[in-house]
């Protein structure tokens, strides 16, 4: 008890501390948030006050330091002919460093690879967040010891979209510059573009209209043509003017429709007093507003994005008397960057988080148990025969089902679980400080909740899951790591059944080790003549005689030695390689029956094994009568072998089948019968011939009176349907002597031989063997 309340004590102090972590380092973050708000504030108003660069770059360095808590800042402007930085502004501790550095924008110079030299060469911000220890800042490792930088950035300055130099700001703490900070900078540098951009505009302007002040029509076009909406009001927000763009926001027909109107007037009169609420603070404190964004309504209903400026309007004698708006249309920009960030993070289908996220949160949660020794439980989720419902419901089916399925899922899990699809009908789950008990707990929750029904449209369905999970830090450290053991210890799941968990261990990793080797030994197996045809007499029980052979595949690995085909048959299914195989087994048989069909063994049959995959290949007649035909076989000499497991999965189609084949003169028999759910309403309309009874019931007949009577029943049913039957598996001579009393008609198995090369077949035909 004592124990368990220490435990229970330690793990509440462990999360004491993380939760103190997490506050200090949140109020850290805010810290620097309000500082770098502070510096925007006042980065803004210096683009108002200031009517050019020279003004303006001195005052933005000295605003980043003073308010934004940067260690340095200084402003770099390129010079075109000989590729260099020329410093023009700096405020901060390590400014005189400045004066003797020489920065280039050439990547094949020294002073051209770091932070600055990239930023403008490449066109991006470029963020160094261990400046002391990251190589690209290498030549600045000592000056940067010296004056206490721990981080930096560097920014591109652009005028009318052209680079002309790099802001470039440094800071005494490592990682300084995370998203949030980043984004508030690079907004901070659009506003210096625009602002440069401005002042460019403005000498522009006044230069116009120094030279062409008497042309009241150049200024109306100019105002009409701006790709902008203007519009300026009195002292007492009536409206005075307005350009085209700006009117058909409003809903009026033209600019003049708006003249000596205020905003209750207009479309947007819901939002009048939010707009005259603005102007009145402007007129009252002279205080421009810019470039704050804002949702408007139209007066049509639709919703609008706009990025907007007010600033007093001065007379000649700078008496405010009115002010001056402009905004533009970002609508399609704010939607554009809206669903770009939700692709990048969620599902477009279920709305869950993607591996994107599951990525970030892993991280974070790794970080914590790593820290306390803790653990975190990975979960593969994968539905089972998922593809049926698209195959024979449609996708739009199958994806109401996996929308109705992300909605169940969080029910059942923590607020600090993540629920992820990968796609398709697969799902990974991440369970911060969670064992294997509390794992496995959470596995049986999700078998429960996607066992119950789903009801889309007419259809009400019903599934099940697999499920396969990984410990940290058992099964792996990363995501790539314990992914690969969820989804190995998923697909042992599948293989044992569907519908259940597992565990990872380290033996599954073996086995899928050896699988992978045999997969890539498989594919090349043919080619290297790998494969072998080996076979077993099939005997008569009247006479004894060798009156046919089952063709088996053997595989002799030069380094694996024998496979076995319980092992590698199921992998060549599952990779495709069943049908090349099949086809070659089946040709190298009917070519040998073909040889003992000339060698005058003319009374024996050629059994082979059909694999499912086979069977339900839509060209096997066609296949089968097209080896018969090229190897000049006669199709009573070949005998098809089918399992019974097989022939019941879909009986309509199997009575397709063997009805097609029977029809081209090819027998067929059943395989392991009595070890399936055969009906017999199928059974007689089967076109077989031959009931295979499996050697699981022939094993024990001798001594176990159950199996005794199954393989009693068998060779009755058989004699009731006209058919024969023969008994695999016979090894001794008190099967033997039951079979033959209950009227069996054949046999194979030890008892007269194993499986063997053609050589030693041969040599038994040979030598007339016979077993009496």
């Amino acid at each position: 008890m004592d124990k368990a309340v220490n435990q229970k004590i330690q793990h509440i102090n462990e999360i004491n501390a993380s939760l103190e972590y997490k506050v200090k380092e949140r109020t850290t973050k805010l810290e620097r948030m309000n500082q770098l708000y502070a510096a925007l504030s006042q980065c803004n108003e210096a683009i108002v006050r200031c009517n050019n660069e020279e003004e303006l770059f001195p005052q933005i360095c000295h605003d980043t330091v003073t308010f934004g808590g940067m260690k340095m800042t200084w402003i770099g402007l390129l010079d075109e002919q000989s590729k260099q930085l020329k410093r023009v502004a700096s405020y901060g501790v390590g400014i005189e460093y400045l004066e003797k550095i020489q920065i280039s924008i050439d990547e094949n110079e020294a002073t051209g690879q770091g932070p600055t030299g990239t930023a403008i060469r490449e066109n991006r911000a470029f963020w160094c967040q261990d400046f002391l220890h990251d190589p690209v800042t290498a030549p600045w490792h000592e000056c940067g010891a010296a004056f206490g930088w721990g981080a930096s950035a560097a920014l591109p300055l652009h005028k009318n979209g052209a680079i002309i130099g790099v802001f470039n700001l440094y800071s005494s703490e490592v990682d300084a510059f995370d998203e949030a900070a980043r984004n508030l900078l690079v907004e901070m540098v659009m506003d210096i573009d625009y602002a440069l951009s401005n002042f460019e505009r403005d000498a522009l302007r006044r230069q116009a209209e120094s030279s062409l002040a008497a042309s009241h029509n150049l200024l109306k076009t100019i105002i009409d043509t701006a790709p902008v909406r203007i519009f300026w009001k009195d002292k007492e927000l009536r409206y005075l003017g307005c350009n085209p763009t700006f009117a058909s926001d409003a809903g009026e027909v033209n600019t003049q429709s708006v003249i000596g109107k205020d905003d209750y007037q207009l479309g947007w009169n819901e939002q009048a007093e939010l707009y005259r609420a603005d102007d009145q603070q402007i007129l009252d404190t002279g205080v421009p507003k810019l470039f704050y964004e804002e949702m408007k309504i139209t007066p049509d209903g639709n919703m609008m994005w706009l990025r907007k400026s007010k600033v007093p309007l001065q007379n000649d004698v700078n008496e405010i008397i009115g002010v001056l708006g402009v905004y533009e249309d970002i609508t399609e920009k704010k939607f554009t960057e809206e669903r770009i960030h939700y692709l990048a993070n969620f599902d477009s289908l279920t709305g869950l988080p993607n591996r994107t996220q599951l990525n970030d949160h892993l991280k974070y949660a790794l970080s914590l148990a790593k820290r306390s020794n803790g653990h975190l439980a990975l979960i593969f989720l994968d539905l089972d025969h998922f593809k049926d419902i698209n195959d024979t419901l449609g996708h739009s089916i199958g994806d109401a089902v996996l929308i109705e399925l992300a909605k169940r899922l969080p029910m059942i899990l923590r607020t600090e679980d993540t629920v992820t699809r990968l796609g398709g009908d697969e799902f990974i789950l991440l369970l911060p400080g969670v064992d294997a008990i509390g794992a496995g707990h959470v596995a049986q929750k999700l078998l429960s909740v996607i066992a119950e029904s789903y009801q889309i449209e007419q259809y009400t369905l019903t599934l099940t899951a697999s499920i396969g999970i990984a410990l940290y830090p058992e099964d792996g450290t990363d995501l790539e790591t314990l992914s690969k053991s969820a989804d190995t210890a998923m697909y042992r799941a599948k293989q044992e059944g569907r519908q259940g968990y597992r565990f990872f261990t380290p033996e599954m990793q073996a086995h899928l080790a050896r699988n992978l080797r045999l997969v890539n030994a498989l594919r090349q197996a043919l080619e290297y003549e790998q494969l072998h045809v080996y076979y077993q007499p099939q005997v008569s029980m009247q006479d004894g005689r060798i009156i046919g052979a089952e063709a088996l595949l053997r595989w002799q690995h030069p380094e694996l030695g024998m496979v076995s085909p319980s092992e590698f048959i199921p992998i060549a299914e599952d990779c495709g390689l069943i049908l090349p195989i099949g086809e070659w087994v089946l040709r190298t048989a009917v070519r040998q029956a073909k040889a003992w069909l000339e060698d005058d063994f003319d009374s024996l049959i050629m059994a082979v094994n059909l694999s499912a995959v086979q069977f339900r290949h839509p060209d096997l007649p066609e296949l089968v009568t097209r080896i018969l035909n090229e190897e000049g076989l006669p199709p009573k000499y070949l005998e098809l072998e089918l399992t019974e497991g097989v022939a019941m999965h879909s009986p309509q189609d199997a009575i397709a089948v063997m009805d097609d084949l029977h029809e081209r003169g090819i027998r067929m028999s059943i395989d392991d019968f009595g070890t399936g759910y055969s009906s017999l309403s199928y059974l007689k309309k089967f076109k077989v011939y031959k009931l295979k009874i499996d050697q699981s019931f022939v094993r024990d007949i001798s001594t176990d009176p159950e199996d005794k009577a199954i393989v009693s029943a068998i060779i009755n049913l058989a004699k009731s349907l006209g058919l024969k039957t023969i008994a695999e598996g016979v090894e001794t001579a008190g099967q033997l002597a039951f079979l033959r009393e209950q009227g069996c008609n054949e046999m194979q198995g030890y008892l007269f031989s194993k499986p063997v090369p053609i050589e030693q077949f041969e040599a038994l035909l040979k030598q007339g063997f016979v077993v009496l």
